[in-house]
């Protein structure tokens, strides 16, 4: 997007926002939240959604209410969404919910009812895709991912409270421990308010994903005219010692995902 497109795409938003506060207690809460995982295809699926007649999308993706807007309050929340209606349902994709630790308690606060998607991605291929990421944007200065790994392990934090801009932006392998993040979210929603999906598969079956996600959010199976993946970065490979130092990292998490949740992913 040009700087020009951008400014006018911000400025749209933001009347639009600025109108949405005003009628505020006539918007309608989210029937669903995309919680995760960060690289794990939350913004494909956001846009597929988008082209179904009965979903109707906030003003942007991520909100970012439930991890660094919160103190905004609800009249905040709310002017992003459309007004109430019972021919559609409405929901955002923030994936940084699933990994903050407050997310999913403050969501449930809001309501009990809503489903919750996660998409899980290899959590190596999703960490490293993350490091590249933040390198692109200029977010992370290490100059290798082992750098940045190591820096993570070393880090210490109240990993239960404490939120960090570094563990935000830095914290890649504990993203990646799926059974443990979503261990949250079951605790205050239920399991059979959690659809898992993995992204390996959501991209290699789509349409059968797809489906089983319309089937989850109630809605009937109709297709996007494209399934044109979103936000695809190209980088150079890991080393292959690296790989499999980190898949013994997390072996631990990943039996207990399997168990739990029956998802499993294809190591090198």
């Amino acid at each position: 997007m040009s700087r020009i497109k951008w400014f006018f795409w911000a400025v749209r938003n933001r009347l639009l926002h600025i109108m949405g506060y005003l009628t505020a207690s006539w918007r309608a809460d989210p029937d669903f939240l995309i919680i995760g995982a960060q690289k794990g295809g939350t913004s494909s699926l956001f846009y597929y959604l988008k082209f179904h007649p009965s979903v109707k999308r906030p003003i942007k993706k991520e909100i970012h209410f439930f991890n660094f807007h919160y103190d905004k309050g609800l009249k905040w929340y709310r002017a992003f969404f459309p007004l109430k209606s019972d021919s559609f349902i409405t929901g955002e994709a923030s994936p940084d919910y699933m990994f903050h630790p407050e997310a999913a308690k403050r969501a449930h606060q809001l309501s009990n009812e809503m489903k919750i998607i996660a998409l899980l991605r290899n959590p190596i291929d999703r960490a490293y895709s993350a490091y590249q990421m933040n390198r692109r944007m200029g977010l992370d200065k290490h100059e290798t991912f082992q750098d940045a790994i190591n820096y993570e392990l070393n880090a210490k934090v109240d990993h239960d409270h404490e939120y960090t801009y570094e563990r935000h932006n830095f914290f890649y392998l504990e993203r990646g421990k799926y059974a443990m993040l979503l261990d949250k979210w079951q605790k205050q929603f239920g399991k059979d308010q959690i659809l898992v999906v993995q992204s390996e598969s959501f991209f290699i079956n789509t349409k059968k994903e797809l489906f089983k996600i319309h089937q989850f959010l109630g809605l009937k199976p109709i297709l996007p005219p494209t399934f044109r993946p979103m936000n695809v970065g190209k980088y150079s490979a890991m080393p292959n010692d690296l790989y499999k130092r980190l898949t013994q990292y997390f072996e631990e998490d990943l039996a207990v995902l399997k168990e739990k949740w029956n998802i499993e992913f294809a190591m090198q």
